[in-house]
């Protein structure tokens, strides 16, 4: 990342990038650039754009929790990595298990797990309705599907002190609405802008099980 970049992260998220963070970002970077040639993690058109809508996008967690906690994270429809990866280099204390029906992609992860040693990541290629009980702490899922939806199919993997986040854009509403005929909890939403030409307005919208 450049020095730009990395005032933009320390400034918005008040994170340290440390010499290490930010090599293995540098690392990261190429490797996905040249998995992405061959095999599509992201549209060729998202690439010049990868740090504002992936990288910086996928760090917004810290807007809400403190990831220097020791938490258990699954990342539903992890993808190419976002924010499963980004937040596995940057917070090496966290668990987090990255799960996606698409296999290229998790092979991806995979790749990159052994590369950077990411100890703390891990990547399993199915659906998460499938997986056995993780008893999680967050599940996070950013640009898969609708939140009912995920939230039906991940719930199992939640406690009562759990809570489900979801990146969205502006238009969200709906989502929240259809969500509450099915379910009575609380919804909070933390918003943000990412830093594009744009200036695109995202959300976190947090559902909490207690």
């Amino acid at each position: 990342m450049n020095k730009k970049q990395i005032e933009l992260i320390e400034k918005n998220f008040n994170i340290e990038v440390t010499e290490k963070i930010n090599s293995d970002i540098d690392v990261w970077l190429q490797y996905f650039n040249d998995y992405n040639s061959h095999t599509n993690l992201i549209s060729k058109g998202d690439l010049k754009n990868i740090f504002e809508k992936h990288i910086f996008d996928s760090l917004a967690l810290v807007k809400y929790l403190d990831l220097n906690k020791n938490y258990k994270i699954i990342d539903v429809g992890t993808g190419g990595g976002f924010p499963s990866v980004i937040l596995a280099i940057f917070f090496r204390n966290l668990e987090i298990i990255a799960v996606d029906s698409v296999g290229k992609k998790i092979n991806f992860i995979k790749e990159i797990k052994e590369k950077l040693n990411l100890k703390n990541l891990d990547a399993i290629n199915d659906r998460i309705e499938n997986l056995k009980i993780e008893n999680v702490d967050f599940i996070v899922s950013r640009a898969v599907g609708r939140i009912l939806k995920i939230y039906d199919f991940s719930k199992k993997h939640l406690n009562k002190n759990s809570k489900t986040i979801f990146y969205k854009s502006a238009n969200y509403e709906d989502e929240v609405i259809e969500f509450k005929t099915k379910y009575n909890k609380k919804i909070e939403t933390v918003s943000y802008i990412l830093p594009t030409d744009e200036q695109h307005q995202r959300r976190l919208i947090i559902i909490s099980e207690n």
